[in-house]
């Protein structure tokens, strides 16, 4: 079997395709094993439970490197308010999480390439399933599958901060051009993501000054810039012996959190459904079955939460109480779920 991304989707994919015997042979190619986007991520409870089901000893080492909290803060103009998180949340440095799934790939024996997968028509002929874990503009893009993408949410920008928040924190400042807000996490001892929003694509120059902290962009990123979130939505998952997992199936707005646990639970579905069903066909559509509600249900939620952010104009001049519970239940409109990524 061949994993063309190593990023968590696909490393965990493969781990887990040896690892249960499902493969005799699995092989993972990454053309960019160093480039890794977003500094931190979250690793929810229930990431660490399917890490620690499958692969304990995993489990443990991605453990050790999490950084935890158990609140959450909302900032405005000075202004502080805290507030217990439920449920308790993690995050840990996305270098860290690839290089530890990298590891116990080559201890299981996957085979690890570093360069350019070959074309998909060739792995399809050469292999008998072929894994697409590469991302969102996935190589099964060119290859028959069709994707719908939609721009979702304020324009955004990923940024670094040098030191460890004690929380997840949101700070939101006013500016003539509207609101600015950051969402900032801790993924190391000495390291937060620090992402921001807003209506006009500011250097990280001017967000420092904005909000008071030294903010750096991605330094093996060529070019500092802002973007709208790309939802993407691909039917089917599979055609022929061709299947996609995590990103390249489908994207969920970071506001949510979710990005990398449901890309584990993508691979961890697939490689049950090719274990218990009797032929491929039908373990890759047991597989899209029981995978793409949940999915639906993510983006449903994603969707609700970006358009919180994009209209957070209209509730800034809240009471700071009623401001921070309109945030953490986006408007009432769902309860405390975890966020964000």
């Amino acid at each position: 079997m061949a994993v063309i991304g190593g990023g968590p989707a696909g490393l965990f994919t493969a781990l887990l395709l040896k690892r249960y015997g499902v493969a005799d042979h699995a092989v993972v190619w990454e053309r960019n094993r160093w480039e890794t986007a977003g500094f931190g991520v979250i690793i929810p409870a229930e990431s660490l439970g399917l890490l620690r089901g499958a692969v304990p000893h995993l489990a443990d080492s991605v453990a050790l490197h999490m950084a935890r909290w158990e609140k959450t803060s909302v900032g405005r103009s000075g202004e502080l308010t805290t507030l217990a998180a439920t449920p308790p949340m993690a995050a840990i440095a996305r270098s860290t999480l690839n290089g530890l799934l990298w590891e116990a790939c080559d201890a299981e024996g996957v085979v690890l390439r570093e360069r350019e997968a070959p074309k998909l028509p060739a792995l399809s002929s050469s292999y008998d399933l072929v894994v697409c874990a590469d991302g969102a503009g996935s190589l099964a893009d060119r290859a028959g599958f069709t994707a719908t993408v939609r721009e979702v949410g304020p324009p955004y920008t990923w940024l670094g901060l040098d030191q460890a928040v004690d929380m997840l924190t949101f700070l939101a400042e006013s500016t003539s051009d509207g609101c600015y807000m950051a969402h900032t996490y801790p993924f190391s001892d000495s390291a937060s993501t620090f992402l921001v929003e807003g209506k006009r694509a500011l250097t990280p120059a001017d967000l420092s000054a904005l909000f008071g902290l030294p903010v750096h962009p991605e330094p093996d990123r060529e070019k500092f810039g802002w973007r709208k979130f790309r939802e993407r939505v691909v039917r089917p998952w599979s055609r022929s012996n061709i299947v996609l997992v995590g990103d390249s199936a489908h994207t969920t707005h970071y506001s949510i959190g979710s990005g990398t646990h449901l890309a584990f639970e993508d691979a961890s579905t697939l490689v049950e459904s090719l274990a218990a069903a009797d032929s491929l066909p039908r373990a890759l559509s047991l597989y899209e079955e029981t995978r793409r509600p949940v999915i639906e249900r993510f983006q449903g939620l994603g969707r609700v939460s970006a358009a919180w952010f994009s209209q957070v104009d209209d509730v800034f001049d809240l009471p700071l109480s009623r401001f921070a519970a309109s945030l953490l239940t986006r408007g009432g409109r769902f309860g405390n779920h975890r966020s964000h990524e």
